[in-house]
């Protein structure tokens, strides 16, 4: 990547003026309004609080739908099903969860964040009752089927609330964060699920995950205040901005041609307010008002706009060079560690391991390990590698900064398809396998998709929620497939389960290449061709 050594800059969409001088200041992006209401002004606290809140409940969420693999043997023999309509129970799960965020995007620009987050926890403990009260195979399909699409707030809405509340340079970070809430309640509930299922039978585990949804109403009514909150950063106004039940909807918005010709313009360093500069504002003193503590208020008037738009977008998007490159990052690291979730029962119940579903649940811990490492790290060092590459560069942050973070995790990433497979195949010490395998797959897949969303997401900043719903999609009709033919693979081939590990390696592997022209001017050159897109100004109406 070419070092900017001017003092003037054409800002191409993701592209931001930082810092001239590359020391300690943050440049406010998004810039921030005067109001302590702002989600941006907000304080630590409360900050911290919302975050937790929306990570608890995206832990919830998961831990009931992706679960369910230790209890494979029980169901099996209860209802009488082989390894692929196992397979299937998760499989279903994982493809509604992809497609219903088609809907959740709208729904929480329409209702917001809030209204959207309590309703469907409210639908998450009523599918927990279903699942725990099932008595037959087309029952549980069914109640597992409905449960991935009320569990999709889990895909959305916690990105669109790391892009509603905190600045671009914090972003790594926090979607770190929200990854690892995500893929933890992945990795823990086999753990609980293995555990409840071998001394009180498998209906246990449904029943607590419906207490546990039940305390996910409670967490969202009293933690998480409504986030979503309109400012028009194509004027550049930090003066005073009433929030979208205040004002009616009734602010003009910039002419399209305008919001192109300031973001396409040549710019002088220094133009976005820094932490230092607004010593006046309330930043980092505001908090939430009463009023973003109410459950339900009037949808927004310009809901039509919202559905066309929040429909439309993902699927114009879809095969948007940078989008669709991080949606495969998304969904390889994802798919691995499903690829070991859905086997690991077959494999560890089996001789010579011959575990119970307790012991195959307790594997699931090398994940917990994994993703951790994955927390502590993914997030800084892809902000540390951008910051230091930005102050190499007079100070211009540039979205691709972040990639040249990701060559470490993807070692381990490609270590763990490898060493797993052949340890299944040459049925090596389980412990060899867990470790090699598990471990390094839970590091891959809290550091890698956080790398590659965020550098998504600092490109199209204004469809943080659509990006997500892009790369859920990819994420799950992969994963869907699985259940058809990985079994399959493994049994057929002269090479057994190291044919399916390969196919998967490939799927990990080939994106990451991409990675290296995208570093190298590619990925500039696609920003630039997009420039004029509507897509730069949808902020603005949110």
């Amino acid at each position: 990547m070419a070092i900017n050594t001017r003092t003037e800059v054409d800002l191409v969409p993701g592209t931001e003026i930082m810092d001239a001088d590359g020391r300690a200041k943050k440049a406010l992006i998004p810039v921030p309004t005067n109001d302590p209401r702002d989600p941006l002004n907000w304080s630590m606290k409360w900050k911290l609080m919302v975050m937790a809140s929306q990570w608890l409940f995206t832990w919830i969420s998961v831990t009931g739908a992706l679960s369910i693999a230790p209890m494979f043997p029980l169901l099996g023999k209860e209802f009488h099903l082989n390894n692929s309509q196992l397979a299937f129970l998760t499989g279903i799960t994982v493809i509604t969860l992809g497609v219903a965020g088609f809907v959740i995007v709208p729904l929480s620009n329409i209702f917001g964040r809030r209204a959207v987050s309590l309703v469907f926890a409210v639908l998450i403990m009523l599918t927990c009752i279903w699942q725990a009260m099932a008595t037959s195979h087309r029952s549980l399909l069914a109640a597992r089927a409905l449960n991935g699409v009320v569990c999709a707030t889990s895909e959305t809405i916690p990105v669109q609330m790391i892009a509603d509340v905190f600045f671009l340079y914090e972003r790594g970070a926090w979607t770190g964060v929200y990854f690892t809430g995500y893929f933890l309640g992945a990795f823990l509930g086999p753990v609980m699920s293995g555990s409840m299922a071998a001394h009180y039978g498998w209906k246990s585990f449904f029943w607590m995950e419906t207490g546990l949804s039940a305390f996910a109403i409670i967490l969202i009514a009293f933690t998480f205040p409504e986030t979503k909150y309109h400012r028009d950063n194509a004027k550049g106004d930090t003066g005073i901005s009433k929030p979208e039940w205040d004002q009616g909807y009734s602010s003009k918005h910039v002419n399209g041609q305008d919001s192109i010709e300031k973001q396409t313009s040549h710019t002088r360093i220094g133009s976005h307010p820094s932490v230092s500069d607004t010593a006046l504002s309330p930043l980092g003193h505001g908090r939430p008002s009463r009023q973003q503590f109410l459950s339900f208020r009037k949808p927004d008037p310009r809901w039509k706009t919202f559905i066309i738009r929040d429909t439309w977008t993902p699927i114009k998007f879809f095969f948007n060079p940078t989008i669709l490159w991080a949606g495969l990052m998304l969904a390889g690291p994802a798919d691995l560690v499903l690829f070991f979730n859905i086997t690991e029962s077959v494999i560890f119940a089996a001789p010579p391991y011959l575990f119970t579903p307790q012991n195959v649940g307790y594997t699931n811990f090398a994940f917990v390990i994994g993703a951790l490492l994955g927390l502590a790290s993914a997030g800084p060092f892809s902000d540390w590698i951008a910051a230091r590459a930005t102050r190499k560069n007079a100070g211009i942050r540039e979205p691709e900064m972040r990639l040249p973070a990701l060559w470490p995790f993807m070692l381990l990433t490609m270590l763990s398809a490898i060493l797993g497979g052949v340890g299944y195949q040459q049925h090596w010490g389980w412990g060899h396998i867990v470790v090699w395998g598990y471990s390094f797959a839970g590091f891959s897949v809290t550091s890698v998709p956080t790398i590659a969303i965020t550098y998504a997401i600092d490109c199209y900043k204004p469809i943080s929620g659509e990006i997500m719903v892009v790369a859920t999609v990819f994420k799950n009709f992969i994963a869907f497939s699985y259940s058809y033919w990985i079994f399959d693979l493994a049994h057929t081939s002269k090479a057994g389960w190291i044919t399916p590990a390969m196919v998967i390696f490939a799927c990990v592997v080939g994106p990451a290449v991409f990675a290296v022209p995208l570093y190298y001017g590619l990925g500039k050159r696609m920003r630039r061709w997009t420039r004029g897109s509507d897509v730069h100004r949808m902020e603005q109406v949110i």
